[in-house]
């Protein structure tokens, strides 16, 4: 019989799991289930992407062991500064998990801290025992699943790495094909079938885009960790990366910028401008052909960008800048397509030297560099994990709750998992849990008393997590199937001195609700969780952003601005490159039923506009840094300012009230500010 891969999996899992139990059991540790808890938190569907979580997970439970003992060893005599350097500890972890590309890395340093800090500073003589002993357990889950994994049915990253590469290229080139479809015009021929989607839906494929590219990293981390081949390549393949990020923000710029030279007859300005898209559409096709293993048909060739001089000149001042928009745009396409081509030839092994990263002529310049800037959600998701574990510490003291410290080291774990994903409601996961709880605890009470030896007791735990891993073996299905696996650990509480009460099982349930209670709270103090006012909060934030950004254009090269300047300039450049994005993800889980006349096809039509509107600040900042725009700004600046001031003002206006409801007045206002304005530089330029 052909067992199918869910069915391989889940008997990898379950048998990874029945073994780490039986080890730990024989070598007499206490607390078994730690193993079990790194068996369901690693097992994943290929070796790479276990090994790469489990990697994580042991070196995170590392960096745990060693805080958590600094944390007991300074503050053990004091409950209160013990507790606030746990909880600050914690809130940074929290922080990290926002900001860093190790999200896991940092869950795992905060929540094994909590639980060895708690366990060991109850008895701070074992306390270094304590931490060792949950090392070596999660040592052991890694290594016998990593062992099951590798030996039984063995599923290799890289299947899955290459099928996702070809998903991204091919989904870059539709996203061209149907920007240049809007610039052009151009349409199928009548009867011919067209392989891309029409370019009204182009706005689609660029969201595929995003969601593809982070799959795509995800894949390659995992590709790396079990293919020798890719680890190799992995300059090159890192390189990629970077080359189709930038690849998509140059096509999202090209595309908005369209709309300032769709008045022009770019193909008689541009001679060449029918074979310099035709011969981008040719290397996006060539590196499809690549990475699906056949070989280069045509050789890259030389663009043409020349212009008509004579029909050029002619054009009036702002049709030259929208033609000059436009062929920065191609020639940003030509850099990025040629030289991800380059890079795909030397992957394949058919070119000689290694190409060069991106190209500088394809990355927009002005982009925020990473350096110390704060990110305003992680600090928020901060913040909620320790105002989580202080109501929870409060609790364990003052109402004395029959799970003792358990509450805290729970809502440690449960709500740094939850900040990884704010959207999620915590009575999302209510119903897994509770569910689990009351199936796990009458295994507990009616069958596990029942079982003299380890024969019945590793067969039951087989059967449940083989059960558990069948029926959520799906991707989308990964955070039940955790909880389930996680819940069903805790309730059994295997150990070689078993003991059965059933109030451990309710305890478990009462210590669960008054966990929910504490996340449910604290979603709505001292920040609101609600998917409405966190949009609108985001919202102003973005706003905000474009007010400051709006007032630097007054800086010139006579007056430097201070360090403090640059950095808040770099922070709101960095909130306009994110905001869309969260806005995005965030809107579709808007209620539009508290935003009254207000439907989800124009929630999302806002962000897809905010995304535009972000670009074209960017574009307004970079011009403002060349060296032409002085002469120009010092001889309209009362004109300049007077336009900037207004901009301000519905920047700042939307801001306070992003629901201001004004937009024919900011429309009028600002439509008689851009009319001037324009009229006073024709007449400069004239001059």
């Amino acid at each position: 019989m052909i067992l199918s891969r869910r069915t391989k999996e889940s008997i990898k899992t379950a048998l990874a799991m029945t073994i780490a139990y039986g080890i730990a059991l024989q070598m007499d540790w206490d607390r078994p289930y730690w193993a079990g808890f790194a068996v369901a938190f690693i097992s994943l569907s290929t070796i790479g992407q276990s090994l790469n979580k489990g990697a994580m997970r042991m070196l995170g439970t590392l960096l745990a062991l060693s805080v958590s003992l600094l944390i007991i060893a300074l503050f053990v005599q004091d409950r209160w500064l013990f507790m606030v350097a746990l909880s600050g500890w914690v809130g940074f972890c929290a922080y990290r998990m926002g900001v860093s590309k190790h999200s896991y890395f940092w869950y795992l340093a905060g929540f094994a801290s909590a639980v060895i800090a708690f366990d060991g500073g109850t008895d701070p003589v074992n306390a270094f025992a304590t931490a060792v002993l949950r090392a070596e357990e999660t040592a052991l889950g890694i290594l016998v699943y990593t062992l099951v994994t590798t030996l039984l049915w063995p599923t290799n990253s890289r299947a899955g790495f290459e099928d996702a590469t070809r998903a991204l290229v091919q989904t870059q080139h539709r996203l061209y094909t149907g920007y240049r479809e809007e610039m052009t015009g151009h349409t199928p021929e009548p009867g011919k079938p067209d392989q891309d989607k029409p370019s009204q839906d182009a706005q689609a494929i660029a969201t595929q885009q995003v969601q593809l590219l982070a799959q795509f990293g995800a894949n390659l981390d995992a590709a790396l960790a079990d293919s020798h081949e890719v680890w190799e390549l992995r300059h090159q393949w890192r390189r990629f990366q970077r080359q189709s990020a930038a690849l998509l923000e140059t096509l999202e710029r090209w595309h908005e910028n369209s709309k300032e030279f769709g008045e022009l007859d770019l193909e008689v300005l541009l001679p060449g401008l029918g074979a310099a898209t035709t011969e981008l559409e040719r290397r996006f096709a060539e590196i499809e052909r690549l990475l699906a293993g056949e070989a280069l048909q045509r050789q890259p060739q030389p663009i043409d960008l020349s212009s008509d001089h004579a029909r050029l000149q002619a054009l009036s001042h702002f049709h030259k800048a929208a033609f000059a928009l436009a062929r920065t745009g191609l020639h940003r396409l030509d850099g990025l397509t040629r030289d991800q081509l380059d890079t795909v030839l030397n992957i394949k092994g058919l070119a000689v030297a290694a190409p060069g990263s991106v190209p500088a002529s394809a990355v927009p310049s002005g982009q925020p560099g990473s350096g110390l800037l704060p990110d305003p959600d992680s600090m928020i998701a901060a913040v909620r994990i320790m105002a989580s574990m202080w109501l929870a510490y409060l609790l364990w003291i003052y109402v004395e709750v029959p799970s003792g410290s358990s509450i805290v080291t729970t809502t440690a774990s449960m709500g740094l998992a939850i900040a990884t994903i704010p959207r999620l409601s915590v009575f999302t996961v209510l119903k897994p849990s509770m569910s689990t709880i009351a199936f796990a605890g009458t295994l507990y009470v009616f069958v596990m008393p029942q079982l003299s030896s380890f024969v019945g007791l590793g067969s039951m735990i087989f059967l449940i997590v083989f059960a558990i891993a069948y029926l959520f073996s799906t991707p989308q299905q990964g955070l039940t199937r955790t909880i389930t696996l996680a819940f069903f650990v805790i309730i059994i509480g295997v150990s070689n001195q078993q003991q059965y009460n059933f109030l451990s099982v309710a305890d478990t349930a009462v210590m669960f609700l008054m966990f929910s209670g504490v996340v449910a709270l604290t979603s709505r103090f001292p920040f609101s969780m609600q998917p409405d006012k966190v949009f609108l909060r985001l919202l102003g934030r973005f706003f905000r952003s474009s007010e400051y950004l709006m007032s630097t254009m007054r800086w010139d090269s006579r007056s430097s601005p201070t360090r403090l300047d640059r950095w808040r300039k770099a922070l709101h450049a960095s909130e306009l490159t994110t905001l869309p994005q969260k806005l995005s993800d965030w809107g579709k889980v808007v209620d539009t039923g508290v935003l009254p006349g207000t439907t989800p096809e124009q929630v999302q039509a806002l962000t897809t506009n905010l995304q535009a509107l972000a670009y074209r600040m960017q574009e307004l900042l970079n011009a403002r840094a060349n060296p032409q725009a002085e002469l120009l700004v010092r001889e309209l600046l009362t004109d300049m300012r007077a336009w900037r001031l207004k901009v301000q003002g519905v920047f700042q206006r939307l801001s306070q009230d992003p629901a201001a409801g004004e937009q024919e007045a900011f429309r009028s206002g600002l439509d008689a500010a851009i009319k001037h304005l324009e009229a006073r530089i024709r007449e400069t330029l004239d001059k």
